[in-house]
């Protein structure tokens, strides 16, 4: 059987393109190597309650598309309190309420410089933007770009950045992941298929995978930019240079989850008195303390922190979190731990990061990245949602990709 169309990948990019595909009439077949779907969007339950090991928010959500989808399933969604509401420690205790003030003035600081450039600047990174500012107002830059991108400041760029759509944000109790999952069970999916090799042929293309050929007239690729940089996959013809060097431009963050499950014991501290760790070892790091009411903590990290958490190995990452989380609550909080779990996406096989960015003078790598010179063969995800959205970095945006791109293969397909 020769399928319209077929799809690499059953992340949201992958699930989206095939809604799509077959609301136009189009035969289709997602092909995934996970032995799940939802790609990075995952909520994992290994611990007994569940947490968003990666996704965990549905930004913009006055035009996020995964709201109504929320809504069409019977899930639930929760508006988000913001991003500035974690009690900084730095030297072992918390900041003095002067400091603090001090350091929302810096967020503030920071977003009405990116405000004062207006839409015509040269690209730089997120650190030389922010070099000028005061001492709050660089710190503000470099959390956010490790805690919020993955990345550490320097390596950002900052039109890149700017160029993302805004809104506010939503979370979802059962789980991002969860979400995303439930709405593909309608969906053609094969799972364990580990694509090696992608085939133009006359009559369309040969997919070569460690459970046989698949055949099909047009192909969407929704692996992550670090699978496509590793050559997980081959391509024949290759890929030509115009997206040799769009991948060149781009890299992905390390985005990095620890979550710590307890026996019940709070140490005093409330859902929600969520704490950041300015002076965290290799870069700061936050908790977010019994979400919605369950017994875990999940600590992140990102940047050059991140890919240190995934070196160690879950065990050690852990052992490395609790450490951190019990210097805060002033007592050694491993004897009431059940236990931990890493969500290491750097050295995930299938990701090779958490998500992709631009690097500095790059940001018009996305939009390079949507036109691969090979007729019928089209590449989608979160990485190629700023060639026509402003949604990169999120679900959304590889959501949106995938959209694009299966109406774009079903014109080809006719």
């Amino acid at each position: 059987m020769t399928l319209d169309i077929a799809i690499i990948g059953a992340g949201a990019a992958g699930l989206s393109a095939a809604r799509t595909a077959l609301s136009l009439g189009k035969t289709c077949l997602v092909l995934e190597a996970r032995q799940r779907v939802g790609g990075r969007a995952f909520t994992d339950t290994s611990l007994g309650v569940p947490y968003d090991a990666g996704a965990a928010y549905i930004h913009f959500s006055n035009r996020n598309p995964w709201i109504r989808e929320a809504r069409r399933l019977g899930i639930e969604t929760k508006l988000w309190r913001g991003w500035t509401h974690h009690e900084p420690w730095l030297g072992g205790q918390p900041v003095s309420s002067d400091d603090r003030e001090q350091r929302l003035g810096g967020y503030g600081e920071f977003w009405e410089h990116i405000e004062s450039l207006g839409q015509d600047f040269s690209d730089r990174s997120i650190a030389e933007a922010a070099s000028h500012l005061s001492r709050w107002g660089r710190s503000t830059a470099l959390n956010m770009a490790r805690l919020g991108l993955g990345e550490e400041a320097s390596r950002l760029s900052l039109q890149d950045y700017v160029s993302q759509w805004d809104g506010p944000d939503h979370i979802v109790p059962q789980g991002y992941g969860a979400l995303v999952e439930a709405s593909a069970r309608t969906l053609p999916i094969q799972l364990g298929v580990v694509v090696k090799r992608v085939s133009a042929k006359a009559a369309g293309f040969e997919i070569e995978t460690n459970q046989g050929t698949f055949h099909a007239r047009t192909v969407i690729v929704t692996v992550s930019v670090g699978v496509l940089q590793a050559e997980q996959i081959a391509f024949e013809p290759h890929l030509p240079i115009s997206i040799l060097r769009a991948l060149d431009g781009l890299a992905m963050g390390a985005l990095t989850k620890v979550a710590l499950a307890f026996d019940g014991e709070r140490f005093g501290i409330e859902p929600a008195e969520d704490k950041i760790l300015l002076d965290a070892p290799r870069g700061s790091m936050t908790f977010e303390v019994w979400p919605f009411d369950r017994n875990i903590v999940i600590a992140v990290t990102g940047g050059d922190a991140g890919r240190n958490l995934c070196t160690l190995g879950e065990r050690e990452a852990v052992e490395a979190a609790a450490a951190l989380f019990s210097s805060l609550v002033g007592q050694d909080c491993r004897k009431h731990l059940l236990g931990g779990s890493l969500a290491g996406w750097w050295t995930d096989p299938f990701s090779k990061g958490g998500y992709a960015y631009a690097k500095p003078g790059e940001y018009k790598a996305r939009e390079a990245l949507m036109e691969t010179g090979i007729d019928g063969l089209y590449l989608a995800g979160e990485a190629t949602a700023g060639g026509r959205f402003g949604a990169t970095m999120t679900v959304a945006g590889a959501g949106y990709a995938g959209w694009d791109a299966a109406k774009r293969a079903a014109n080809r397909v006719g």
